[in-house]
């Protein structure tokens, strides 16, 4: 099953807030912990991972704190995934084939559809921007896009 960890929840949770901020308005994780029960900790460690890949800009001193370093419409999806999770992956061979210790490696049928299936994600992902998802545009861009690919979606079963 395909699912967002809490960071990944969190990082999302904080920068639409951050969203909502008047320009030079800046989040700490503290108020982020209170205003929506995430542990300090935790928000800390996101607020860092998103700082150092550029999604968010951390600003220092006694009154320092986060604030967005893009507009929203600029920072995608998958910028905030890669950025608290790592790579979006699928399943492990897709990125590393010759480390990723599976003993079906050489038998597998599953690896290029795999490639498609991980390519075509982050594509989705890539598509969804911070601004899609504080107007709710997203839900309206997903359901317009299996619409319209419905039609080019073959599946093919075998009953035995």
């Amino acid at each position: 099953m395909l699912k967002f960890s809490k960071k990944v929840e969190y990082a999302l949770i904080s920068m639409l807030y951050m969203a909502k901020r008047e320009d030079g308005e800046l989040t700490t994780s503290r108020e982020l912990s209170q205003h929506f029960n995430i542990p300090q900790e935790l928000a800390g460690k996101v607020l860092q991972s998103l700082a150092r890949t550029g999604c968010i800009a951390s600003v220092q001193g006694v009154k320092g704190g986060y604030q967005l370093a893009s507009a929203p419409e600029l920072i995608n999806l998958t910028a905030v995934i890669t950025a608290v999770d790592g790579p979006i992956k699928v399943v492990n061979c897709v990125e590393e084939p010759g480390q990723c210790g599976c003993d079906q490696l050489r038998y597998c049928n599953m690896r290029n559809p795999m490639e498609m299936i991980q390519s075509k994600l982050i594509e989705f992902f890539n598509a969804i921007t911070l601004k899609d998802l504080q107007t709710n545009l997203a839900a309206f861009n997903l359901s317009e896009a299996i619409q319209k690919n419905a039609a080019n979606v073959t599946l093919n079963f075998k009953s035995n």
